[in-house]
């Protein structure tokens, strides 16, 4: 069987909440401090309007794109509610629960679980914490990776910072369940053509991720920074930015035209 079957096989699935790329990811909500998402600034093969919805790279570092057939990605239906940090841990539990393949005696072929949706996690920022809370009170040793943008003002990050569900530091934290990694897209270098490429709303823009970037990497976050390989971009600023910020790592994601 695979993953997207049993996905779409555990009691606690339903459309537009969870999909499968090369690991489970979970949509939290539909909402989004920007116009303009990651995928749209990836090239014009994720501007698909056949299937009402950009597709996604196959894997992280696939060249391919998977439509929501292979992945399950699509959007909530019309009406439905954004799922509950109860919905999400369930189905977190049931997905590993289903699992027959090995995942190494320290879970170094697990994956771990990403959130990453139509929307921008931080949007629901009260429901990623609780999710994880809730797991950690299941499982243990699963690695979670945060997915986002950084537009968000200081509060939510004050509650993202005090939450504990954050690991920090060198501390091997394999046996816990932590949000291991947060990853924030960073399209550009510069504040015009970062607006550009995101069209960020409600008064948010380039420098309210960097000081995202900034603030986590202070407490000690494992912050990764990407940018896609575009034409119009150089991809060595942008990397140079996210280090002088303080990320501990950076990937260029591939443009696919």
């Amino acid at each position: 069987m695979t993953m997207l079957h049993t996905l779409r096989s555990l009691p606690s699935f339903r459309p537009g909440i969870a999909y499968v790329l090369d690991t489970l990811y979970l949509s939290p909500t539909v909402r989004s401090p920007a116009a303009n998402t990651m995928r749209s600034c990836r090239g014009p093969s994720f501007a698909s309007r056949e299937s009402g919805i950009a597709p996604l790279p196959t894997s992280r570092t696939s060249q391919n794109t998977s439509i929501a057939a292979d992945s399950g990605f699509e959007p909530l239906p019309v009406g439905a509610e954004d799922p509950t940090a109860e919905e999400l841990a369930a189905l977190v539990d049931e997905f590993y629960a289903s699992r027959t393949e090995s995942l190494g005696s320290m879970g170094e072929n697990d994956g771990g679980v990403v959130f990453q949706g139509q929307g921008d996690p931080l949007a629901a920022v009260d429901v990623v914490i609780e999710t994880v809370r809730l797991v950690a009170q299941r499982r243990n040793g699963i690695a979670f990776r945060l997915n986002t943008l950084g537009l968000c003002d200081t509060n939510d990050i004050d509650l993202l910072l005090s939450s504990g569900v954050l690991a920090r530091g060198d501390v091997d934290q394999r046996r816990e369940t932590r949000i291991a990694t947060v990853s924030v897209f960073l399209p550009a270098a510069n504040p015009n053509k970062y607006a550009e490429l995101l069209q960020p709303k409600d008064g948010l823009g380039f420098s309210d991720a960097c000081s995202f970037i900034v603030r986590l990497a202070e407490a000690g976050v494992n912050v990764e920074c990407t940018a896609v390989a575009r034409p119009d971009i150089k991809v060595g600023e942008v990397k140079a930015l996210a280090t002088s910020l303080g990320a501990t790592s950076f990937r260029t994601r591939s443009w696919i035209g």
